[in-house]
C-alpha cells in the first residue's frame, strides 16, 4: 500500500494560541451504521472532477484546514478500480465513494468507544480525510517466496520464466499470491521500485527462501520513500549474508533511475514468524531515510516505526502539539513509545523537557540523533527499555509528567504499563493525557482501566491514516 512523484511541501503553519484547530463534533446520538446515500458525506460524489482532494473533502462535510498532498483527480479517487481487492482483502473500501467509506468506518469505531462506556462526555470532532486517498502508502513490507507451480505456468505461457513470487500472502495461508505491482495506494516511487524488482531479481544469483525445506536466500523485501522528496530505503532480509549480490542488484536499480538512497541486508535465520532479525548491515548510501515532519528534521532506519502516510502524520503530530500546549519551567513531558522521537521532539520544541521511551534500540539511537539534528538535544532524552519495564528506569526530573503521550502498537498498552500509568494519574501531577491509537478494540480496554483513575475522556478525534482500510487512527485526550 503507496505513492506520488507530484510532491508538496507541507504547510509550516504553527498552532498559535488563537488557533484552536476545532472541527464540528458529531451528534452524541447513537451513529446510524447504515447511513450511506444521503449522508452529508455522499455529496462527494457530485464534486466536479477538476477539484482538488482538499476541496472535496470540504464539500463532503469537513470543517477545519487540512494538510494537502500530491493532488488526486476527483473522479479517479472515488472510483479507482483495484484489480486485486478480492485477493488482498487489505483496502476493503476501495473501489467505493471514499467519503461514504470513511463515514461508515467512523460509525463502526465510535460504536465500540460508546459500547465501552469511555466517551459519554466527550467531544466527539469529525474525522479528518487523509490528504491523498489514493497513492499515500509510503512504505511495504513483502514475503519472498518460490513462484508456485500456476505462477512458473502463467509466465512460461508468456514466453518467460519466474522462479519468485514477492507480495502479500493470501488470506490464511503462507502462499504468496497477492502481487501489488498496482497496488493504488502505494507511492508512485514505491510502485516503480516494486515493479524493477520484480524483474531484475529475476536475472540475479539471489533465489528465494523455502520456508518448508528451509533452502533459498531471500524472505522478506521492505521499503520506504520519503513523501516529499522520492528517496527510498530499501531493506533484504535474507536467511545469510548475500552481500554482493544485492549490491548488484542494488546498483542496477540506481542505474535504472530509482533514488535509493540507502540499502541495508538485515539478517533473519530464525525459524518464526518475525519479519527482521537482530543484524542489520549497510549495503549502500547513508545510514538512514531523511524526512521531514511538522517542520522538523527527521533520519528513519530500517528497523524503526514511522507513520505510513506522512501526509497524514504531519496533521496528526500537529494536533497533539496543540493538546499539549506550551510548557513552563521545568514543566516535564513523557512520550512513551516514541519511536524515532517526533512526538517528543514537538513537546520540547513546545518549552517542555520531554522524555520519550521506546523498546526499539535503533529507533531511540535515530531518535537521539534527531533531537541534536534539531537543537532540541537539551531538551528531549531517550531512554530504550519496554514501557512496562520502564518504572524504576525514569529519571527524577522527569517524575512528575505534566504531559503524558502514548502512541503503542495495534496491541495497545502492555497490562503493566497500564497499571503503572493509572497509578502515575491517580497522583494528579498530569494535566493532560493523550493517547494516539491505531486499534479501536485494544484503545476501549485501555481507556477504561486509565478511566478509573479519575481521568476523563473529553475530547475524541480520528484520522483516516490509512484510507480505503477499516482501519482508523484515534487521538483521545484525557483531563481529571
Amino acid at each position: 500500500m503507496n505513492q506520488r512523484a507530484n510532491t508538496r511541501r507541507p504547510s509550516s503553519r504553527r498552532p498559535n494560541s488563537g488557533d484552536t484547530g476545532k472541527r464540528p463534533p458529531f451528534s452524541n446520538s447513537t451513529p446510524d451504521k447504515s447511513r450511506t446515500k444521503g449522508s452529508r458525506f455522499s455529496s462527494a460524489s457530485s464534486s466536479s472532477s477538476t477539484g482538488s482532494s482538499t476541496k472535496i473533502m470540504r464539500k463532503a462535510g469537513f470543517a477545519g484546514k487540512l494538510h494537502r498532498g500530491p493532488v488526486i483527480d476527483a473522479a479517479t479517487e472515488l472510483a479507482t478500480h483495484c484489480a486485486i481487492k478480492s485477493q488482498c482483502g487489505s483496502c476493503v473500501y476501495v473501489n467505493t465513494n471514499y467519503g461514504e467509506s470513511l463515514r461508515r468506518k467512523f460509525d463502526v469505531d465510535i460504536s465500540i468507544l460508546r459500547e465501552a462506556g469511555v466517551i459519554d462526555a466527550a467531544q466527539i470532532l469529525d474525522p479528518l480525510p487523509s490528504p491523498t486517498p489514493l497513492g499515500y502508502r509510503s512504505y511495504f513490507k513483502l514475503a519472498v517466496r518460490p513462484a508456485t507451480p500456476s505462477q512458473k505456468n502463467a509466465a512460461e505461457r508468456e514466453g518467460t520464466k519466474r522462479r519468485f513470487a514477492i507480495g502479500l500472502f493470501e488470506p490464511g495461508t503462507h502462499n504468496v499470491s497477492v502481487d501489488l505491482r498496482d497496488c493504488p495506494v502505494h507511492t508512485k516511487p514505491l510502485t516503480n521500485l516494486l515493479k524493477s524488482i520484480e524483474a531484475e531479481i529475476e536475472l540475479s544469483a539471489i533465489e528465494p527462501w523455502n520456508e518448508t525445506t528451509g533452502d533459498g536466500d531471500l524472505r522478506y523485501i521492505a521499503a520506504r520513500a520519503a513523501h516529499l522528496t522520492g528517496e527510498i530505503m530499501l531493506t533484504f532480509v535474507t536467511i545469510k549474508p548475500k552481500k554482493n549480490e544485492l549490491v548488484k542488484l542494488v546498483n542496477r536499480l540506481r542505474r535504472m533511475g530509482h533514488k535509493i538512497n540507502s540499502a541495508f541486508m538485515n539478517i533473519n535465520s530464525s525459524n518464526g514468524n518475525a519479519i527482521f532479525g537482530h543484524e542489520t548491515i549497510l549495503l549502500a548510501g547513508s545510514s538512514a531515510l531523511r524526512e521531514r515532519v511538522c517542520d522538523l528534521d527527521i533520519e528513519i532506519s530500517p528497523l524503526a516505526f514511522f507513520q505510513v502516510n506522512p501526509w497524514q502524520a504531519n496533521n496528526l503530530y500537529r494536533r497533539v502539539e496543540m493538546h499539549a500546549g506550551r510548557g513552563r519551567g521545568s514543566d516535564t513531558a513523557w512520550d512513551l513509545y516514541t519511536g524515532t522521537g517526533q512526538m517528543a521532539l514537538l513537546l520540547a520544541r513546545s518549552g517542555y523537557r520531554a522524555l520519550g521511551i521506546e523498546e526499539v534500540e535503533s529507533a531511540t539511537v535515530d531518535a537521539i540523533r534527531n533531537a541534536k539534528r534539531n537543537d532540541l538535544g537539551e531538551r528531549a532524552n531517550f531512554i530504550s527499555a519496554r514501557v512496562e519495564d520502564c518504572e524504576t528506569l525514569v529519571p527524577e526530573w522527569a517524575k512528575s509528567p505534566k504531559v503524558i503521550v502514548v502512541n503503542p502498537s495495534r496491541r495497545g498498552l502492555h497490562e503493566g504499563a497500564r497499571n503503572h500509568l493509572t497509578h502515575v494519574l491517580r497522583a494528579q501531577t498530569c494535566n493532560k493525557f493523550i493517547y494516539v491509537s491505531c486499534e479501536v478494540e485494544t484503545l476501549a480496554r485501555d481507556l477504561k482501566a486509565l478511566t478509573t483513575s479519575g481521568y476523563k475522556v473529553r475530547q475524541v478525534e480520528a484520522f483516516d491514516m490509512f484510507a480505503q482500510t477499516d482501519k482508523l487512527e484515534w487521538l483521545v485526550v484525557l483531563t481529571r
